[in-house]
C-alpha cells in the first residue's frame, strides 16, 4: 500500500510539473505534448532530455513542428510504421501463398485432365462401337466441362488476389513512404536525406559527375514565432517546402533537416547551377507575401539563407554537409537571404568579421 502510494504521489508530482512546464514555454496541452512532457520532467528518458534541453539552450521555441518530430523520433514512429510494414507484408505473404496454392491445384486438375484425354485415346480403336464411342466422347465432354470450371474458377481467384495483392502493395507503399516523409512539410525527413546523399554520393563517384548540396535555414525564424505563434510559424515552413518542391527536378531531392533547415540533394549539377537554382527558390520564397487569414492581417514577407558546397571525390559525406554549413553560416553572417557557395564564403566570412 505504501509503495502504491508513493507512485501515486510520485505521477502527481511529475503530472503537475509537466503542466507546469508547457505552460512555462507556451505549450499547447494536448495528450501528445502532456506525455512527452512527463516523460521529459521525470527525466525516465535520458535522450528526451538531452534534445528538449538542447533547443531551450538555444533560446528556440518549442513549436509544434518540433515537439511532433521528437514525440515520433523518441515514442511512436519507428515502433509502428516497422509493425505496420511487417503486418502489410505478412498479409502479402499470405495472398502469394494462396495464388501459388490455386496454382498448383489447377496444375494437378491439368495433369489428370491431360491422363483422361490419354486414356480416351488409347481406347479408340476400329473397332469401337457406337455405344462406347458415345460414352467416350461423354467422358471427353464431362472432363472439358470440369477442367473449364476450375479454370474459371481459378481466373476469379487469381483477379481476387490480384486486386488484394495490389492493394498490399499500395499499403505498402504509403507506409514505407510515411517512414521517410515529414509530416508537416511533406519533404524527405532526415532519414530519407541521409539515404538519398549517400546513394547520390555514390553514384557521382561511379559515373564522375559533380553532386552539389545546400543547406539553408529560414531568417529569424524565431522572431517570428515568437511575433505571430507556432501555427503561423508552422504555415511558413510548409511555404518554405512548397518553393523548394516547385524549383527543383524529378531527380533533385528536397529535404527537412531538422527545425527550420532544409537541404538539397543536386546530382548532376555543377556549382554555378546550384547556385542559381538556390536563388531562384530564395527569389520564390521572398516574393510571397504572408497574410494571416483569420485577421488580414500583413505578416511581412519570409528570408532564407543559403549555403552550397560541392562533392569531391574521396571526401566523407560528413565534410561535404560541413562544408556546405560553413557557407550558411556565412550567408548568415554576411546580411542573410543570400546565397554563398565555397568559392566566395571565404570572402563573405571576412567581410563580416
Amino acid at each position: 500500500m505504501v509503495h502504491n502510494q508513493s507512485h501515486q504521489a510520485a505521477a502527481n508530482k511529475y503530472g503537475n510539473l509537466a503542466f507546469e512546464t508547457m505552460q512555462k514555454h507556451d505549450v499547447e496541452p494536448t495528450p501528445v505534448h502532456y506525455e512527452l512532457f512527463y516523460n521529459y520532467v521525470s527525466g525516465e528518458n535520458p535522450s528526451l532530455v538531452a534534445t528538449i534541453n538542447s533547443r531551450l539552450e538555444t533560446h528556440a521555441s518549442l513549436t509544434d513542428a518540433f515537439l511532433s518530430e521528437t514525440f515520433n523520433e523518441h515514442f511512436q514512429s519507428d515502433d509502428e510504421l516497422t509493425n505496420a510494414a511487417a503486418s502489410t507484408g505478412a498479409q502479402l505473404d499470405t495472398q502469394m501463398d494462396k495464388i501459388l496454392e490455386a496454382l498448383e491445384t489447377n496444375v494437378g486438375h491439368a495433369s489428370r485432365f491431360s491422363d483422361a484425354l490419354r486414356g480416351v485415346s488409347e481406347n479408340l480403336s476400329d473397332t469401337t462401337s457406337q455405344s462406347d464411342l458415345a460414352l467416350i466422347v461423354k467422358t471427353v465432354v464431362s472432363a472439358t466441362e470440369q477442367m473449364e470450371s476450375r479454370s474459371r474458377e481459378l481466373e476469379t481467384q487469381l483477379q481476387e488476389s490480384k486486386s488484394e495483392v495490389s492493394d498490399l502493395r499500395s499499403n505498402l507503399d504509403a507506409v514505407r513512404l510515411e517512414a521517410r516523409t515529414d509530416a508537416l512539410t511533406g519533404l524527405a525527413n532526415r532519414k530519407a536525406f541521409d539515404d538519398g546523399l549517400l546513394e547520390a554520393v555514390q553514384d557521382s563517384v561511379e559515373q564522375n559527375t559533380p553532386l552539389c548540396l545546400v543547406m539553408s535555414d529560414i531568417d529569424h525564424f524565431k522572431a517570428f514565432n515568437d511575433s505571430w505563434g507556432h501555427q503561423t510559424g508552422d504555415q511558413v515552413l510548409k511555404l518554405v517546402a512548397g518553393s523548394i518542391r516547385s524549383c527543383i527536378k524529378g531527380r533533385d531531392t528536397s529535404a527537412r533537416y531538422g527545425g527550420e533547415e532544409f537541404a538539397i540533394i543536386l546530382p548532376h549539377t555543377e556549382l554555378d547551377d546550384a547556385t542559381m537554382i538556390a536563388n531562384q527558390v530564395r527569389e520564390t520564397i521572398h516574393s510571397r507575401e504572408l497574410v494571416k487569414k483569420s485577421t488580414g492581417e500583413n505578416l511581412g514577407r519570409v528570408t532564407m539563407s543559403f549555403g552550397i558546397a560541392s562533392f569531391r571525390p574521396g571526401e566523407p559525406i560528413s565534410e561535404l554537409i560541413e562544408r556546405a554549413d560553413e557557407c550558411l553560416y556565412a550567408a548568415k553572417h554576411g546580411g542573410r537571404n543570400q546565397v554563398i557557395s565555397e568559392l566566395n564564403s571565404a570572402e563573405i566570412l571576412t567581410k563580416s568579421a
